[in-house]
């Protein structure tokens, strides 16, 4: 090959190279504006009603009161009923070591096979 002819290959690959950059740069453009398009019409179809914090904190501070003004003080009825449920807990738990039903404790010795 003479050097005229390398020349050319050169140029052709130039340009074949240019030509590829030139659609790759077009094709992202286009690419790019069809994106744009997709989110506008995405923001304009979605709403946008977002609630007013003073609401936000007025709903929030009459939940607060709400679910406080429903809260009562103990009673004697339920002091009594926490120590009576206590009681039988402890019973309950002794009659069930006594019959061997719960996990061994720490001083049982536990015999290996």
């Amino acid at each position: 090959m003479d050097e005229g002819t390398v020349g050319v290959v050169l140029a052709l690959c130039v340009a074949c190279i240019a030509f590829v950059g030139w659609l790759i740069e077009k094709n992202s453009r286009r690419i790019e504006e069809q994106i744009r398009k997709s989110v506008y019409i995405l923001e304009e179809s979605t709403h946008k009603d977002w609630p007013d914090f003073e609401e936000l904190r007025e709903g929030l501070e009459d939940l607060i009161a709400e679910t406080v003004g429903s809260m009562r003080t103990p009673q004697l009825a339920d002091h009594l009923g926490a120590m009576a449920q206590q009681f039988f807990q402890m019973k309950m738990a002794k009659q069930m070591q006594e019959m061997g039903t719960l996990l061994p404790s720490s001083t049982d010795h536990i015999e290996e096979p």
